[in-house]
Formats: structure tokens, C-alpha cells, sequence
């Protein structure tokens, strides 16, 4: 994953130009709310654009790589726009690439997409240019896949400083941890993984080969102003000029070139209009090197001159730890429940929001363009890591949730009206009395068999003794019906629907009929219809679904469809599950490969003294187990679709840590569990449903799920990857000021394989797990600890923040958790496993073509039979996965972007089945190149491994808008 120059070059003392880029950090929220710290930001920006009006030759001055402070100074001032906008086009004030500084790992690949065309959206609003230095100054490691993001944006350099950092070529091993020994040399930790010697400018190369000129910063960021002492000259010269020495000193070592980029600012720090002079009078007093207020640009552009000079390689992910920055791994499971609305609110968006609005724009409708940025930016606005990390006071993630909650209905209100209006165009051929058509759109690009739901009103009273499903052809199909509640939306008895008026009802109950559908075209539909028996069957048989025990006629004897149930267990054509009444572990059986994979779904919880950024055990730690606790089994659905099993763990635990915080508490709590477990007719998935209440604090409990074989590595969807990483630690680790761990974060689903028999386990934001080397997945479901940063544990040397209590990030009260079991033969990549990872993250959906409320525009849509009862709008030959279907930001071309999830190249076809007129190559700008050969609708694609595909389209859009 590594390389560098075989020796470094001589040291030669040559004049050295200093780039010092004068910077301000902008944490939006953090140890304090966003309005807050807006209130800091105004007057700082205020008092930035007096020293610049009052001094000429003052600047650059970046601000901080995001163009939100733009939009929240100008909220507040808007009378200052003109003369705001005058200095960045002037370019005395840097803004962007970003629209803000987001967490790396714990957002989609595509919501970095989103983030850099936002910032993009934002500078066209303004008539400004935004910085072409990809600025990552403060991330919590980085991934792997970032070079070829930027690149993707005609970014060319990164600037970077967690997870990376070495010795310098030439230089030896130091004692520097982060916060000691500032000026020494950090140590070389998992040299088997990560480049055991550094340059400040290096090559950080993308899996796909693509590479940008990074650029490490050896003493961080955060770099406070001078000091000056009036009083006290000697003093005032160590901390200028003397400072200045011993930062290049430093510096130089690291540097490839005859250039240097140094710091000037830090969290929320004014401008320092003093520095102009500070600069001059220490140039007059030193030899060998020259300062100039400069910014991240010239600082490329003259490193560019010499990158001769640049020999190290740093190939994926930034996260070496112990090499003098904390990483703070803790972050990717405090406050789980932000990780799981940024997940709904991404899958919604990209998903069905995205896609449904293109599709149904081929078809001549409306594209929302600005109403789904209106979502984007309310999501993105809780990407920084301060912010999705968990990591601030509670009052900021308090004020988190409305935005995750906005986002999340404009995401699914323009997906729903988008398929609605898709379903009113197809031909359902004709319908009975009070008959209810609805479409099945499958939303990923592979044809799948899957579980569906769909919401009806509840006043149709629809069941399966009066009711009938039915495919496009007549078929019946078996559904099952249950009540729901909407908590959104209201249902009455409407006339449209046929339905007489009824007593008073609950307004928000609704019908949920669940069924499996069958060879859903991928980034297709297929059409069913409900319609009213003209006799209710007889007593439905008394049990309408199938037992495996030996029972009686008409009490589950009848095959209904493949799956059958019986005493604590359930199974279909490919699984077998059974639930032990010893533990409540699972059993599960692959009937295609025959392996049984035994004792999964076991939790384990142990004490966290730790504080949101890092986990730590207390040296007096008792971890606990429901190995040991007898479970109690409860069917919560019986049915020929679906059927859920419940185990019941009643549980008790610690209440908390002690009071010196060295053990788990003498006093328990009691702590009962669930698991619903299910299964579905024809899906070759378990899907699992943890639930309880939090009623203890200080501990991090898990849910473990052993392959049953030892493993080397464990193999986790990155952003656009697949990241395999060494289930063991890195040897050297004892005494590190932030020792390597053994969690790791994920997308969608981690794997486990041994070469023969494999276990994906996928999971609903839920980012945090760790493999051990006997092939045990542990799954982390909640971590609960009550500051935001503390100095007193044992996982890490110093504080990450504050001191401050955070008692919300104990999660007490609710906790749901959902995640799903995928066996099969081989490893992921063999078994294409990520495919039901997917399935499982991107349901097919359901939406009525009549609407069961008030129409969403305040007028119904005609059936106008346009479409086939079933159909498809692309079809894709091949293994690429997709990742965006969207109109372009500026043109009228269709985007769709695959990623090719392998090391090896692939080939794929893809066909259209409305007219396209030509087709381009694109990058993740929509800027178009190559223009590719359509053929009778058909491109045939080819991808490197691991590579972004964009593509660009040109459709016919013969139909008018709606």
C-alpha cells in the first residue's frame, strides 16, 4: 500500500520561500451551538474585511476551505455582500473547494459529490472562483478514495494531516506523540500497511490509480498567532523570530522542495493584521529562507515546479495511528443514532429521490432541481465532523435532528410524487370496482426478488379474506396485511377511493400490505393491483401459511410458498434458521453450500470509560454476555411471505462505571433485549432487528457473528471500495499516544471468508465493527458515554475537546438497531454478496397509483396506460454497481455513475429503453468528454479496478411536462 524514494536526498542549505497561509478554522458547531459561533464568525469576517480595506497588501487570507461561512455571514449581513464577493474575486479572501469540511468515513461517497457541487452551486450564486486545493486540514483520517474524488473535480493536490505522517526521508525515529515533543519526530507504526519515512509533498495514490499531490502538514493546522510582548523583547524574539527558526528547522526536513507551507490560525481565530510587519522584521533577522503571506495555490503552483523532488507514495486510506495526530476512532459509534438518520436521509436521496425525479423527467415530467438541493443542504449542513461525529454538546445535536428530519421528507415526498406520477402512466389493463393499482420500482440495476410494503388507506379495510394481489397477468399472490401509523400523514374516507364513510377512526392508522415481488427489473417496475373479492374466502383457512411440525389439516399443512416455520425456526429454498432456547444464538444454514454457521446474534457488552471520540475499557471491566442469559421466543408475524421471530433477553447490567471510574458499577439495571428476526419467502437474507431501552450508562454493547473459521482480513465497503484491512493489530502499538484499534468503519456491509464459506453481515448506519483473527464480526449497536472529551483513560494521551458532560450521549431511552445476515460460499467479491447488502439498504418501493390521502398536488392524476405493466428504463449487463442516476447540475443530460466494486477491470452493457441520442463520458463535475458509440440504444463500458464511471446522456424527450 506504500512506497518512497529508496534514500532521501542530501539536505542542502539553499534559500527556502516560506508559503504561510494566514487561515481561520471554522468549526460551525462543536463545543458551542451553531448560532453561537455564527456570532464569532460575523464578527470575525467584519473584522476581516476592515484589514483588508485598510491595508491594501494584506492577504491572502483562507477562509477555511467552505463556502457555508459564506452563506451564514451573509444571512446576517447581507448588506456586505458586494464587498465580501469584491476581495474573493479579487482573491485576497480564499473560499472552498467544499461547501463544508465533512467527516470522511461516516457519509456516503456520493455526499462528498454533493458537498463539492454545492460548493460549486454556492460560488456560481456568488459570481466567485472557489480554491482548487482539495482542503482537508482536520479530518479523523481519510479515505482511500479521495484522490480520485478530487480528481473527479479537477482538484489536483489535497491538503492533509490526520492518519498521515512519518519520519522524514533521511530522519530517524523520534518520541512525538500529539500534544509532546512538538518538535521531534514521530515513530513509524505499522510500517506493513503505511509509508515508514514522509515527505510534506507526496504522491496519495487512489485504489484506481489515480493520484494527487498531497500535502502533509508536520506541525497540524492549528498554528497560533505570534506573541508579542511590549514589555519583554527577549521574550517577544523567541516567539517570532525564534519561532520562526525552529517551525522551518522543522519544516525542512519534511519539505521535497525548495518550499515550505506553513499554518497561521487555528479553531475560530481573528485575523492577525499584524502580521504583514511581523513577517517583514523577522525576514530582516534570519538567513536561509523567506517569508511571504501566501496561499494554498501559489504554494502547489511553485511545488509543481520541482515535483522531481516528490518520491513517496501514500496508496489508500489515511489512518495510521500513533504517527503524532489522533485519529479518535470512538466517533464512529457515539451517538449511533445521528449515523442511522444520516443513512435513511443519504439512501432516500440518493436512492429513490435522485433517480425516480430523472426517470420521470425522461417521461416528460417536471425535475425538482432546486427542491432536492433544498435536501442536500439540509443534510450536508450535518456532515462536518463535529456535527455527524457525535462529538459536540448535546444542544448541537439536538438542533442536528430537525435537519436530518427536513431532509428526510424532502427526500421522500419528491421521491413518492415522482413514482406516482410513473404509476399513473402504467397500463394496469382493467380494474374491478374500488380496485387499488400500484407499481413495484426497483431502485438498484440489477432484476431482484424481494420483500415489498405498500401504505393504503386504512378505510378500504383491506385483509387477505376480502382482498386479492395480483401480478399484471392475474395471478394471485399471497400478502399479508397489517395496521400501521403514519405519523406524517392523515387518511380519511375519501371519495375517489369508493369507500362509504365509516365511525370516527384514527386518522393516522394506515394498511401496510407486505408481499414478496418476483423478478422486479433493476431500475425498473413491475405493476400489481388489489382488488376486492367478489366473496370473502371461507375461514381463509385457519392457518394461512406454512408449519414445518406435523399439525392437521388446514393448520399450516398446505405449501403456500417456500417459507415454513415451526418451533424456533424458520426457513425458505436457500436458508434454515434456528434459534436456540439455550442462548437465543442463531444457527443458520446455507442450503445451496450446506455450511452452518452457528452461535450468531450473541451480544456482548462491556464498560466505556472512554468519551465521544475514544472508546477505552476500564481496567476493572466486565464484559457480559447473553451466552448465559435463557431467552424467551415470541412470534411476532407468521405469514406466507414474511415471518418474524422474537428473542427476548431479559438482561440487567451495570448501571454504570464506578466512582473513580476504574470498574463497572456494583449496582445493575435491568436491561431487556430483542431481537426480531426475519425471514422472507424466495431472499436468501435474514434481517435482524434489535431493539430495546437503554437503561445503563458507560458501556458499548455489540453483537458478534463467528464465520466459524480463522481469517486474515476483514473486507468493509468504503467509498467506492471495498477496503480489506488485517484483522490483527499492528505490533509496537503499547505506549503509542493513541494506540491502533481494532473497530473499523464501514458503508454497508463488512465480510468475513477463509476462502471456502464466507459471511457478509450488511448493516442500516450502523459504521462501526471490528473481525477478529478467529473470523468473529462484532457489530457495535451503542456506545454510551457522558463527555464530550476527558484525559483520565487509558486509550489516548490528552484531550480531543472540552471538558464537558454530554449526559444525551449516554443514549438512554430507545435504541433500535438493523442489520442483516448474508451467507455464502466464497469471499464478497466471488459471491457478489454486495448485491443483497444493497437489497437490504435500497428496498424495492411501493406506490399507489390512486392516492390513499390528499393529493400531494392537490389534484389526482390520470391513468393514462402510457407504460407496460412491467417495465425498464436502463438495463445494465455486468457487475458494475450503481451509484447515481440524476440530472445534470447545468445541462439537459441524464447522469448515471457506476463504481466497478473489484481489483480487477470490467466490461459491462448498458441499454436504454427510451431514446438517447448520444452518450459521453463524464467526470464527477458533469463536465463531458469522450463521447462513446450508441448503438441501437446500447453502450458497451468498459472500467478499470475500482473506478468512477460518469456518464453523460443526451435523451429525446418527446413528451411534454405533465
Amino acid at each position: 500500500m506504500s512506497e518512497q524514494a529508496p534514500s532521501a536526498p542530501a539536505l542542502q542549505k539553499r534559500q527556502r520561500v516560506v508559503h504561510l497561509y494566514h487561515h481561520t478554522h471554522w468549526d460551525r458547531e462543536w463545543w458551542s451551538t451553531f448560532q453561537r459561533f455564527r456570532f464569532r464568525l460575523v464578527h470575525t469576517i467584519d473584522r476581516l474585511l476592515e484589514v483588508l480595506q485598510a491595508d491594501p497588501g494584506f492577504g491572502p487570507f483562507v477562509l477555511d476551505g467552505q463556502t457555508i461561512v459564506l452563506k451564514d455571514y451573509l444571512e446576517a449581513r447581507p448588506e456586505r455582500r458586494e464587498e465580501l464577493v469584491g476581495f474573493i474575486r479579487a482573491g485576497r479572501i480564499h473560499v472552498g473547494p467544499w461547501h463544508v469540511l465533512p467527516d470522511e468515513f461516516l457519509v456516503s461517497a456520493e455526499a462528498h459529490v454533493r458537498n463539492l457541487l454545492l460548493g460549486e452551486r454556492v460560488a456560481r450564486e456568488l459570481g466567485v472562483e472557489l480554491s482548487r486545493v482539495g482542503y482537508l486540514p482536520d479530518q479523523f483520517g481519510h479515505v482511500g478514495q479521495m484522490p480520485q474524488i478530487l480528481r473527479g473535480f479537477g482538484i489536483e493536490s489535497a491538503v492533509v494531516w490526520r492518519g498521515f505522517g512519518a519520519p522524514p526521508l533521511g530522519g530517524e525515529e523520534g518520541d512525538a506523540e500529539a500534544g509532546v515533543n512538538f518538535y521531534d519526530f514521530p515513530r513509524a507504526r505499522n510500517k506493513a500497511v503505511f509509508p515508514e519515512r514522509m515527505q510534506s509533498e507526496f504522491w496519495w495514490e487512489a485504489p484506481d490509480g489515480s493520484r494527487v499531490l498531497g500535502i502533509y502538514l508536520p506541525l497540524e493546522y492549528y498554528r497560533s498567532h505570534y506573541k508579542v510582548f511590549p514589555s519583554d523583547p527577549e521574550r517577544t524574539h523567541d516567539q517570532t523570530v525564534g519561532r520562526a527558526r525552529r517551525t522551518v528547522n522543522y519544516l525542512e526536513r519534511y519539505a521535497a522542495t525548495d518550499f515550505i507551507l506553513e499554518p497561521m490560525g487555528g479553531d475560530h481565530l481573528p485575523v492577525d493584521e499584524r502580521l504583514p510587519g511581523l513577517l517583514e522584521a523577522i525576514n530582516a533577522q534570519v538567513e536561509g529562507f523567506e517569508y511571504r503571506m501566501s496561499s494554498l495555490e501559489a504554494f502547489v503552483a511553485d511545488v509543481k515546479t520541482q515535483l522531481g523532488r516528490v518520491g513517496v507514495v501514500w496508496r489508500g486510506e489515511g489512518r495510521a495511528f500513533g504517527r503524532k495526530a489522533h485519529l479518535l476512532p470512538g466517533v464512529f459509534s457515539a451517538r449511533m443514532h445521528l449515523k442511522q438518520k444520516n443513512r435513511d436521509a443519504q439512501a432516500a436521496l440518493e436512492r429513490y429521490a435522485e433517480p425516480l425525479q430523472a426517470l420521470n423527467w425522461l417521461l416528460g415530467g417536471c425535475y425538482e432541481h432546486n427542491y432536492l438541493w433544498l435536501g442536500w443542504e439540509k443534510l450536508i449542513q450535518n456532515h462536518p465532523h463535529d456535527s455527524i461525529c457525535g462529538c459536540s454538546t448535546d444542544q448541537v445535536h439536538r438542533e442536528m435532528i430537525p435537519r436530518f428530519d427536513e431532509a428526510q421528507q424532502i427526500a421522500d415526498l419528491l421521491a413518492y410524487s415522482a413514482q406516482e406520477e410513473i404509476a399513473a402512466r402504467v397500463d394496469y389493463g382493467p380494474l374491478p370496482e374500488r380496485a387499488q393499482p400500484f407499481t413495484v420500482f426497483n431502485p438498484l440495476s440489477w432484476t431482484r426478488t424481494d420483500a415489498v410494503r405498500l401504505l393504503l388507506n386504512a378505510h378500504l379495510r383491506v385483509e387477505p379474506q376480502t382482498w386479492a394481489l395480483k401480478d399484471a397477468q392475474g395471478n394471485e399472490l399471497p400478502f399479508q396485511a397489517r395496521t400501521v401509523v403514519h405519523p406524517l400523514e392523515k387518511a380519511e374516507a375519501f371519495g375517489w377511493l369508493g369507500v362509504p364513510s365509516q365511525p370516527p377512526h384514527r386518522t393516522d392508522e394506515f394498511t401496510e400490505v407486505s408481499f414478496v415481488a418476483r423478478e422486479v427489473p433493476g431500475l425498473g417496475y413491475r405493476a400489481y393491483r388489489l382488488e376486492p373479492r367478489a366473496e370473502p374466502v371461507s375461514h381463509f383457512r385457519l392457518r394461512p401459511y406454512t408449519l414445518s411440525e406435523t399439525v392437521a389439516r388446514d393448520k399450516g399443512n398446505w405449501e403456500t410458498t417456500d417459507l415454513a416455520m415451526g418451533i424456533g425456526r424458520m426457513e425458505n429454498a436457500y436458508l434454515e434458521v434456528t434459534v436456540s432456547p439455550k442462548d437465543g444464538s442463531l444457527t443458520l444454514r446455507d442450503k445451496e453450500t450446506g455450511h452452518v454457521y452457528e452461535g450468531l446474534g450473541v451480544f456482548e457488552d462491556g464498560g466505556d470509560a472512554g468519551d465521544t471520540y475514544n472508546y477505552s475499557f476500564p481496567i476493572g471491566d466486565q464484559v457480559l454476555s447473553t451466552r448465559d442469559v435463557p431467552p424467551r421466543l415470541s412470534w411476532v408475524e407468521l405469514g406466507s411471505s414474511r415471518s418474524t421471530l422474537r428473542v427476548t433477553w431479559p438482561w440487567s447490567l451495570p448501571a454504570g462505571l464506578s466512582e473513580d471510574r476504574n470498574s463497572r458499577s456494583p449496582d445493575y439495571v435491568p436491561f431487556e433485549l430483542h431481537s426480531d428476526v426475519t425471514l422472507h419467502a424466495g431472499v436468501k437474507r435474514v434481517d435482524v432487528r434489535t431493539h430495546f431501552t437503554n437503561t445503563a450508562r458507560d458501556h458499548r454493547l455489540r453483537a458478534l457473528f463467528p464465520l466459524g473459521r480463522a481469517v486474515k482480513v476483514s473486507s468493509a465497503e468504503g467509498h467506492f471500495h471495498v477496503v480489506e484491512r488485517p484483522v490483527g493489530l499492528p505490533e509496537g502499538e503499547r505506549g503509542s499516544g493513541e494506540p491502533a484499534v481494532h473497530e473499523h468503519p464501514q458503508q454497508t456491509f463488512v465480510s468475513v471468508s477463509d476462502g471456502t464459506r464466507g459471511l457478509t453481515v450488511a448493516n442500516r448506519g450502523l459504521p462501526e465493527f471490528s473481525v477478529s483473527e478467529r473470523g468473529e464480526v462484532a457489530l457495535t449497536l451503542l456506545r454510551a458515554v457522558g463527555w464530550l472529551s476527558r484525559e483520565d483513560f487509558l486509550s489516548r494521551v490528552g484531550g480531543a475537546g472540552p471538558t464537558a458532560a454530554t449526559p444525551e450521549a449516554q443514549m438512554l431511552g430507545p435504541v433500535v438497531a438493523e442489520y442483516s445476515l448474508i451467507p455464502h460460499a466464497g469471499t464478497w467479491a466471488e459471491a457478489r454478496s454486495y448485491r443483497a447488502a444493497h437489497d437490504f439498504n435500497a428496498p424495492l418501493s411501493a406506490v399507489p397509483a390512486i392516492s390513499q390521502v390528499v393529493p400531494l398536488r392537490n389534484r389526482h392524476l390520470p391513468l393514462t396506460n402510457e407504460l407496460p405493466p412491467a417495465g425498464q428504463f436502463v438495463a445494465l449487463e455486468g457487475d458494475l454497481l450503481l451509484s447515481a442516476l440524476k440530472k445534470a447540475e447545468r445541462s439537459e443530460h441524464l447522469i448515471l455513475r457506476f463504481v466497478n466494486l473489484s481489483a480487477r477491470p470490467a466490461e459491462a452493457r448498458l441499454h436504454f429503453h427510451l431514446p438517447m441520442l448520444r452518450a459521453f463520458r463524464a467526470n464527477l463535475r458533469e463536465e463531458l468528454g469522450e463521447e462513446l458509440r450508441l448503438e441501437e440504444g446500447t453502450l458497451r463500458l468498459e472500467a478499470g479496478p475500482w473506478e468512477v464511471l460518469t456518464l453523460a446522456l443526451e435523451p429525446e424527450r418527446a413528451r411534454g411536462e405533465r
